[in-house]
């Protein structure tokens, strides 16, 4: 989240009424709204089910590295 956007946030939230702020914070809480443990690995995410998909691009990004090294030792 940029400065901005936290400024913006933090004056939306200074605008809201005490009920407001309640219903907000109790909706923080809940356990039910945590992002789901899938055990899957954050880095694939939603190429999990594409294991082509991820071996094609890895092939991809070797290939490339071997003909265009970042550095060049010069």
């Amino acid at each position: 989240m940029t400065q901005i956007q936290w400024e913006q946030l933090e004056a939306t939230v200074a605008e809201m009424t005490e009920l407001e702020k309640q219903r907000l914070e109790s909706l923080l809480h809940r356990s039910d709204l945590a992002p789901a443990k899938t055990g899957r690995d954050p880095i694939i995410g939603l190429f999990a089910d594409e294991p082509e998909l991820i071996e094609f691009v890895i092939q991809q990004t070797y290939l490339a590295r071997e003909t265009h090294p970042f550095r060049t030792g010069e």
